[in-house]
Parts: structure tokens; sequence; C-alpha cells
């Protein structure tokens, strides 16, 4: 396995970290190291953004409140918001939790206002902006009909999620998914701990990027930082490897699914789902600047597989995370 991570590799310092899941137990492999200027070698412990699998979390407390009766799927978006927001419908038809956490919201990928994102630092982008950003979009499509992968939506979702228990998201996720878990370095927030163990994100050209640290509005969308060992507990979780008091909110996910605009591929609440080889994989991919990661395990063998690197990765990570997960499925080029 360590030739294909090897492969993967989008400049010979990029440094990449897999770890591997099964009944039998986990192992981490890694390649690289955590900077050209740095001899440090990766581990499982070392820190990476994580970008999009923060949704992934976002999606898990948003099951975690409909297994224990506090949300429902089928509730409109402006029922956990303030009341001075205003949430668009589209012909009277509300934009739902359900829509939001399987990419479906009827609004688009970022709001209309958002500045270009192309570097550190991310923009600045206040929570009251987002909210007036939502009320100054008119929807096109019904809610629920047509896929789109909207971060300005599942910022929205975690604004909810926070806002519904009185806390911030942060600690929302910390103490419904990381205590649990025991996931001590999953956080928007390094602890020194997890600062000393950080690698720096990477451009193709080899020099470092400061990563982006987003704003409560966007939290949800894709504000997580973690470690290849903590992923492993989500995953063991996830897979039932290992029994979690969040076993019915792993099972909430994957209750409903809808199509994207892959045809080999389904939505559920924040997962997608391939089904090929005989196989059903569930999975979800993230970029973010100087980062690429996956996280996805197999529901018929219930093994599974995290992969973070600290640059963009040359080859498609979803690619290198379906072979990891199944032979079968062809290894990256």
């Amino acid at each position: 396995m360590a030739r294909t991570l090897a492969k993967q590799q989008a400049y010979p310092a990029s440094g990449i970290v897999a770890g591997l899941l099964d009944a039998r137990g986990q192992r981490v492999v890694t390649q690289g190291t955590s900077d050209a200027d740095n001899s440090r070698l990766l581990d499982g412990d070392t820190v990476f953004d994580i970008g999009s699998l923060t949704k992934i979390f976002t999606a898990l407390v948003l099951a975690d409140n409909i297994v224990h009766g506090h949300m429902a799927m089928n509730d409109p978006l402006a029922k956990y918001l303030p009341p001075n927001v205003h949430v668009p419908d589209f012909q009277g038809q509300p934009i739902t939790l359900l829509d939001l956490v399987t990419y479906s919201p009827g609004l688009p990928g970022w709001p209309a206002d958002m500045p270009k994102l192309s570097q550190a630092p991310f923009p600045e982008y206040l929570t009251e902006r987002l909210y007036q950003a939502l009320a100054n979009t008119t929807l096109t499509v019904p809610p629920g009909t047509q896929y789109v992968y909207s971060n300005f939506g599942y910022g929205l979702l975690g604004l909810a999620l926070a806002h519904h228990a009185d806390t911030d998201f942060e600690s929302l996720v910390i103490s419904r998914i990381c205590r649990p878990l025991g996931m001590e370095s999953t956080r928007i927030t390094l602890t020194p701990s997890m600062q000393a163990r950080k690698s720096p994100g990477h451009f193709k050209e080899l020099t470092k990027v400061a990563g982006w640290d987003m704003p409560p509005a966007f939290a949800g969308a894709g504000a997580l930082r973690s470690t290849a060992n903590d992923l492993l507990k989500f995953l063991a979780a996830a897979t039932g490897v290992k029994h979690s008091s969040l076993a019915a909110a792993f099972a909430e996910m994957l209750k409903v699914e809808r199509q994207n605009d892959k045809p080999d591929t389904m939505v559920a609440a924040g997962w997608f789902i391939t089904r090929a080889h005989g196989d059903r994989l569930i999975w979800k991919d993230g970029g973010v600047l100087g980062y690429s990661s996956l996280l996805g395990y197999s529901a018929v063998h219930r093994n599974g597989v995290v992969v973070l690197a600290n640059g963009i990765l040359s080859g498609d990570t979803w690619t290198l995370g379906k072979h990891l997960l199944n032979p079968e499925f062809p290894a990256p080029a």
C-alpha cells in the first residue's frame, strides 16, 4: 500500500497518512514528512485540516438529535434559526433539514456575495452577513429536487444545530461526538498539543500555506482539524466494529438516499454511497486550502479507510480510497 500512496504525492515533499480499519484491528501507514523544511515524520497523531469531512460531523449531530426526538428531518430550517432571519422558500415549499443534509437545499454552493477563495486567510464573513445573503437568495428550484454541493447550506445547518442547542458549533461537536468517541484531537480551535503536531498545508510549488480558519458562518461546512487515529475511532463507531452511544445516529444517517450527479452514487445524510463490484461504499472526501482528505468504509466488508494529505493529491482522492477499501476498484493511475 505504501507504493500506492507514493503515487499520489503531488510533489516530492507532500505527506500522506492512511489509516486502515477492519475486524482484526487498525494500522496506520505513512509516506513523506510534515514539510519540505522539516524532517519530522508523519504519524497517526499528526494534525491536518480535514475540510469537508466536517460535514459528516454536522450530519451526525443532526442524526443524533433526530434519534433523541429533538428534531425531525422534515422540519423547516427556519424553525431553528433566530426568528428575525428570513429563509426563502420555493412557491411555499420550505428548505428542510433533510434538504440541507443531503446537498439539495436549492441554494448555491456559496452565497452570492462570497469573496473569491484563493489563498489564506479565509475571508472575514460574519454570521449576520450569511443570514442576509440567505434572505437575499431567490430559490429557482424546489428544495430537495436538485443536487448542489452547498457549503452555504452546510454552514446554515451548523448554525441551526448550534442555535438549537444554545451553544457554538465546536462545543456542540465536542460534547456530542468527540467526547463520547474519545476523539481528543478533533477540534476547530487547536489545543497546544494539537498545534505542536499540526502539519502545514502546501501548494504544489512546495510553499507552505497558513491554511484557513473558517468563521462560525461556515464552521459546519469545513472548519474541523483532526488526525488519522481520531478518525479511525470515528470509523470504528460508524462501521459497528466498536459499539458506541452514537450507533443509532450513524444508522439514522443512512435511512435516506437521494440522487447526486454520478449515476453509481447516491447521497445520504452527509455521506455519499457508491455501489459497484458487489460492494456498498459509504464515503466522504474533502479538499481545503493546502490539504486533501478522505473518510470511508464498506458496509459489506465493514472495513474502513482514512486518507489525510498535507497537499493537494495529484490523483483523485476517492479513487485511492475505493481501491484501499476494495481492490476490485481500479488503483489510481
